[in-house]
């Protein structure tokens, strides 16, 4: 199966550079990849440094080694759409984030998973922190159908689910031409409603906890607070573009009058008071999202 590998990048070298290599060194046939990376106009030069790997892998057999850059910063919604559109002939397509480190067998692995299951246009792996290989970061994951509460579980054997973490999945290039990518999220949330379409055009969603992959995230969880505002609106923005009426709804009254009293006490636990900006961002995200406005957060 040709794989085309998709990887967006902001100010990432360092993680970059690994990521690629882990690419480089997998037991799937590099006559079969293709790579294009994506530099979110970052100020690290990271494509420049790229330039020895990318002989490397060429001189190795790798079929194509695309090195591109956006003119303005437009976030993962947008990177991710423009790597589809530009990604070239492939079979599926590989999702992965610029600090995200494959292991030899998980391209073989993910294609493995797609090819038993014909009915599927996604798979992902059993991501861990790279930090501790023990913990999984992120596993199978669900939506309420009518209250629209993210759920997950890490079974030990392969499950259907809602939609997966897009750090690093494997998607059907056919399946994926056609989902409308959504700049309006800009970043957060838009892995699941990537996977929502998927579902509503009759494709499967499949978690393959065998495989495995490594995601250099702080174990903390303390990334989230600069994202808070896009974590808040685009749930809202979601049901929008992915809930019947009334499904949309009952979601809304929900994470309005049950998720935000939620976030407020999140807010004052994580920071020990209260933050009075952080708590006005959050009703400007609720806001915003109510009334459908998306893009980066203006100043």
């Amino acid at each position: 199966m040709k794989i085309g590998v998709l990887i967006p990048t902001y100010n990432r070298r360092e993680t970059l550079l690994r990521t690629i290599r882990a690419i480089l060194d997998q037991e799937y046939p590099l006559t079969d990849l293709t790579l294009t990376v994506l530099d979110d106009a970052g100020s690290d030069c990271s494509c420049a440094v790229l330039e020895p790997l990318r002989a490397e892998a060429l001189a190795r057999g790798m079929t194509g080694f695309t090195l591109l850059r956006n003119s303005a910063n437009k976030g993962i919604a947008y990177n991710r759409f423009r790597l589809t559109k530009e990604s070239g002939p492939a079979e599926a397509l590989l999702y992965l984030d610029d600090d995200v480190y494959v292991q030899k067998d998980t391209i073989a692995g993910l294609v493995g998973c797609l090819a038993r299951n014909p009915g599927c246009a996604l798979v992902g792996p059993r991501l861990v922190y790279a930090s501790d290989p023990d913990r999984t970061a992120h596993c199978a994951n669900f939506i309420g159908r009518w209250d629209g509460r993210y759920s997950e579980t890490d079974p030990d054997e392969e499950m259907d689910c809602d939609w997966l973490n897009s750090s690093c999945f494997l998607a059907r290039a056919a399946a994926a031409a056609v989902v409308t990518h959504a700049e309006l999220f800009y970043t957060a949330h838009e892995e699941v409603d990537f996977c929502l379409q998927l579902k509503k055009a009759g494709w499967r969603v499949r978690y393959c906890p065998s495989v495995k992959a490594a995601h250099d995230l702080p174990l903390s969880g303390g990334s989230r607070r600069g994202r808070l505002y896009y974590l808040y609106r685009n749930k809202l923005l979601l049901f929008e573009r992915n809930f019947p009426p009334v499904r949309r709804l009952t979601a809304s009254i929900v994470t309005v009058f049950l998720g935000l009293p939620l976030y407020f006490l999140e807010s004052i636990k994580t920071n020990r008071g209260v933050n009075l900006k952080e708590l006005r961002l959050i009703l400007k995200a609720v806001f915003d999202g109510l009334i459908g406005r998306g893009g980066p957060l203006s100043s």
